[in-house]
């Protein structure tokens, strides 16, 4: 299929033969932030393979939902799902809808609220082992709690402390490497053994062969354990007949499919909303008039009991301060779609085969649409048109039939974390150290030290 741009501005600075991939990774969010202003739909190349980046809201609605049937997933998750298999967050479609199909009820807003307690017990037990006025890592230790809540929550039966252990070593490398490798001019530099290469597949290798345990131990033990994954070992998907009647069902997932799903939700699931809390707890020690009406309401809340469920709705400012963390640093960085036919986005000409880019935090932080986009403001929040930011300029977890399936569950996870952790401590930062985001597989801080000090109600 002929790649091919017509009537798109293109960026300045074009090296030859490397075209504008020294500028993307010397500085990756400024380089997507500095072609906002330069028009609606925006070119620059990745070696000589041309990217389109999309910057109007109206235009990446109708990429990601109404004309979303004209778009494929793009090279990131082309890449992921060469490396990982064809799964929940890397198909296409058709075979996307019906894993979503099967995948749906673990993420239904019932079975969500029962995680809760689940959530709170974890969280609880990370922060038990804080000790006042020395320092954590905190990004570190968020990680660890959200892979712990994603094990315990949705797989059940108790995977063990060494492959808990091995998958917090061997995920992030994964998700980096499939990140930077998407990004390079071709793939010809994935097959030079460098040592960087060399540890990424160190890394998947390792991080197959424990999912691939944990899937054998579900097989044979036989047992319902009554989640995601005992779900994913007998599922049978059933596609409607053409008067929506329930027709045949297919057969079980093969052991290769269910730990493509796996590494998926352990994909998508963990390091997302451990980089957005590291993020909550940044702000809020930066901003001490939000933390202290953060630990007023949770005061107030929680009266000094543990979080539950119908806690959640009742927590609105904790709410605007997660979706202001959110919006100033969106932890998915980048979603990029291939156009498969020819499409007209405004004023340009899309080619089939080329590759769109949709920079979500350039997006949220576009002084247009969010008016001194840098300054941390939960209040926002209130204004009576942002009720309809989510529409098209506010979009953390996607939008149209590939927004994330786990949204709900990440926000109560989230809501759950805060609650917990600042009705016991404050974090303070480590004196001297700055904090500063870094494009990896997601926007994470490079490091996070902080000071916990026990509050006093």
């Amino acid at each position: 299929m002929t790649t091919s741009i017509q009537d798109v501005p293109i960026a300045p600075r074009r090296v030859p033969v490397l075209g504008h991939t020294l500028s993307l990774g010397r500085d990756p969010l400024g380089f997507l932030q500095s072609l906002r202003s330069r028009g609606d739909v925006v070119a620059f190349y990745l070696g000589t393979r041309p990217v389109c980046q999309v910057n109007s809201p109206d235009l990446i609605r109708r990429v990601l939902v109404t004309d979303a049937h004209r778009f494929s997933r793009g090279a990131v998750f082309a890449k992921a799902r060469q490396l990982l298999g064809d799964g929940l967050a890397t198909a296409d479609e058709p075979s996307h809808m019906r894993q979503r199909r099967v995948m749906q009820p673990a993420f239904h807003a019932d079975r969500v609220a029962g995680y809760v307690e689940v959530m709170r017990e974890e969280i609880a037990e990370v922060v038990a082992g804080w000790r006042p006025g020395r320092p954590v890592q905190v990004d570190r230790e968020m990680a660890r709690l959200t892979l712990m809540v994603t094990t315990k929550a949705l797989f059940r039966a108790e995977l063990g402390q060494a492959a808990v252990a091995e998958v917090r070593r061997s995920l992030s490398p994964v998700l980096n490497g499939i990140t930077k490798r998407s990004m390079l001019p071709g793939e010809l530099l994935e097959r030079v053994p460098t040592p960087c290469n060399r540890r990424f597949e160190a890394a998947l290798h390792r991080l197959t062969t424990v999912v691939d345990g944990v899937v054998d131990a579900y097989r044979a033990s036989g047992a319902d354990h009554g989640d995601l994954l005992s779900m994913l070992v007998t599922a049978r998907d059933v596609e409607p007949d053409a008067d929506g009647a329930a027709g045949p069902a297919a057969p079980a997932m093969s052991d290769a499919e269910v730990r493509t799903q796996v590494m998926n939700i352990l994909m998508a699931g963990t390091e997302t909303t451990a980089t957005a809390l590291s993020w909550v707890f940044h702000e809020l020690a930066r901003h001490p008039e939000a933390e202290r009406r953060v630990h007023e309401e949770v005061d107030t809340v929680l009266a000094g009991r543990p979080v539950t469920t119908s806690d959640l709705a009742r927590l609105p400012y904790v709410d605007r301060v997660l979706t202001e963390a959110i919006r100033l640093h969106t932890p998915v960085w980048l979603l990029m779609r291939r156009a498969v036919e020819e499409v007209r986005l405004g004023d340009v000409t899309i080619r089939p085969g080329t590759e769109l880019l949709i920079s979500l935090p350039t997006l949220h932080r576009d002084p247009d649409l969010f008016p001194d986009p840098m300054r941390f403001d939960p209040d926002r929040w209130l204004a009576p048109e942002a009720k309809d930011w989510g529409r098209a300029r506010f979009i953390p977890f996607g939008a149209g039939g590939h927004k994330c399936i786990g949204d709900g569950f990440a926000w109560a996870e989230l809501t759950t974390a805060v609650a917990t952790v600042c009705a016991r401590w404050r974090l303070v930062p480590v004196p001297g150290r700055q904090v500063r985001e870094v494009a990896r597989a997601f926007l994470r801080p490079n490091a996070l030290p902080m000071i916990p000090e026990p509050r006093i109600r």
